[in-house]
């Protein structure tokens, strides 16, 4: 046999080696069937599509994160967004994908569609809607002897407030849509008070902030006799204009609505209870013609509906 024949047999018995081994190599990857993710975004309206940003953890400790693009359209989000976003991973290189749409868990989004490539995997993914979010309230503080005032959250409609005296509260949860409340109807035994704030979407009522709490507020027996003195003059008023409402401190509400004994009321630019239609912040609100409240979840004289937060539905 000539030396050119042996050599000739010698790389075929190397290809074919190397076409056995290269697929049982492959097939030795273990393989990803299981992905759990974590998103996290603060999509505010009003904000940039293109600078928006996303914290993304994953606990597949053979994975990494190889980055993420929004895919919308326009430049900055509405509140009727829904945001959607390509985020790409990558396996170790022992490792390949297999993953069942069933194996993807996604926490603060929701799984649109996968694909793999080589040796990644792209998941599509809708983030809740813009208008959803919700900032939290970054500070309280006592803006006079007895009324509290918190900055504005991003994404609030409205907010709850608690009050607490030497560490227990004081009375119930108050929810209100303005930025400050007036608690000189409270401050009527002496001790340290501090209040506490989160915020409410507007949209989804289910998504609420984190408290922030006030610094600490001191009420002596001089100043506590005071708030009793002027409890008793507190609450509803009525003269030849109409029904209003007197706060503890004297003031009363005017052009907003005010939160009272468990049920909402408006009061208008003269600061009397409203009826019937409301137009407030781009919705309208339909306020009782006898007791003057907001009505919820139920169909108005006229025959409209409204839903779970007083709004027309359309």
């Amino acid at each position: 046999m000539s030396g050119k024949k042996v050599l000739s047999m010698m790389i075929a018995v190397i290809l074919a080696a190397g076409a056995v081994t290269t697929p049982a190599l492959a097939a030795a990857k273990k393989r990803i069937t299981t992905i759990n993710l974590t998103v996290e975004a603060e999509v505010i309206p009003g904000g940039s599509v293109f600078e928006q940003e996303v914290e993304l953890v994953v606990k597949n400790t053979n994975i990494t994160v190889g980055g993420y693009e929004f895919t919308n359209k326009g430049f900055e989000w509405s509140e009727q967004d829904i945001p959607r976003m390509e985020v790409t991973l990558h396996a170790e290189d022992e490792y390949s994908f297999s993953v069942p749409r069933s194996g993807v868990k996604i926490q603060g989004g929701t799984l649109v569609s996968q694909k793999t490539e080589d040796s990644s995997l792209i998941l599509t993914i809708d983030l809740p809607r813009a208008g959803e979010s919700i900032q939290n309230v970054e500070k309280v503080e006592w803006i006079s002897p007895t009324m509290a005032g918190w900055s504005e959250a991003i994404g609030a409609g409205t907010y709850e407030v608690k009050l607490y005296r030497d560490g227990k509260t004081v009375g119930t949860v108050k929810t209100t849509g303005q930025t400050s409340m007036d608690f000189g109807t409270s401050l009527t035994r002496p001790g340290i008070y501090t209040v506490r704030v989160r915020p409410i979407n507007k949209v989804k009522a289910e998504n609420k902030g984190n408290w922030t709490e006030s610094g600490p507020k001191n009420v002596d027996e001089g100043e506590a006799a005071k708030n009793r003195s002027t409890v008793s003059d507190a609450g509803w008023k009525q003269d030849h204009m109409g029904w209003w409402y007197k706060n503890g401190d004297g003031s009363y509400t005017v052009s907003n609505w005010q939160y009272i004994d468990n049920q909402w009321y408006y009061f208008n630019e003269s600061g009397y209870m409203a009826t019937g239609w409301v137009d407030w912040n781009g919705k309208q609100y339909y306020c009782d013609t006898a007791g003057g409240h907001m009505i919820v979840n139920t169909q108005t004289p006229d025959g409209a509906a409204v839903g779970s937060d007083g709004a027309r539905l359309p």
